[in-house]
């Protein structure tokens, strides 16, 4: 009896974390619309359609990449998570945060670092809750983001999240 118990509370808070989960992604993604709605008013009539066209796929891609972040996450805590199946989600996931960076290059002329680290800290979180390495971590990202890798993980994200010793491998890495 007391195990049933048990059993149906931990299905209720999990059940109560995917729906705050999905919240917080529903207000990321309003904030998001909302940033990205804005920075279309801004470029008013100084675009032509083919920079419209690039700038609606750079927003489908960061909300992509805002979504599948809080998938992992979800993944993650899920009961029977497996790393291979994670590990897919997080190169589908860099690759799309690689893209939302050259799109913003393409399109602006600069990145904005900080909506891209508040998108990785996610990433580390994810990664560090289902049990993934730091090294694995950072060898996808070099992989993945080449150049860009550095400025795409906060030195501060990492410290807080996998530690100070993991902060000093990574930049040994990037050969910082």
């Amino acid at each position: 009896m007391i195990v049933i118990i048990i059993q149906q509370d931990d299905e209720m808070m999990a059940q109560q974390g995917v729906i705050k989960l999905l919240e917080v992604i529903e207000a990321l993604r309003n904030e998001v619309i909302k940033r990205l709605d804005e920075m279309e008013r801004k470029l008013g009539e100084r675009i032509s359609k083919k920079e419209l066209a690039k700038f609606l796929e750079l927003h489908y891609n960061l909300i992509t990449a805002v979504a599948l972040g809080y998938y992992l996450q979800i993944l993650a805590k899920s009961p029977n998570p497996t790393l291979y199946e994670f590990e897919e989600g997080l190169m589908k996931l860099l690759r799309i945060w690689k893209k939302v960076i050259d799109q913003n290059r393409e399109l602006f002329g600069v990145v904005d670092w900080s909506i891209i680290q508040d998108g990785s800290s996610i990433i580390l979180n994810a990664a560090r809750s289902i049990g993934l390495p730091f090294g694995t971590v950072a060898g996808l990202v070099v992989e993945v983001m080449g150049a860009d890798a550095e400025k795409f993980l906060s030195e501060a994200s990492i410290a807080e999240i996998y530690g100070t010793i993991n902060l000093t491998r990574w930049r040994r890495l990037i050969n910082k």
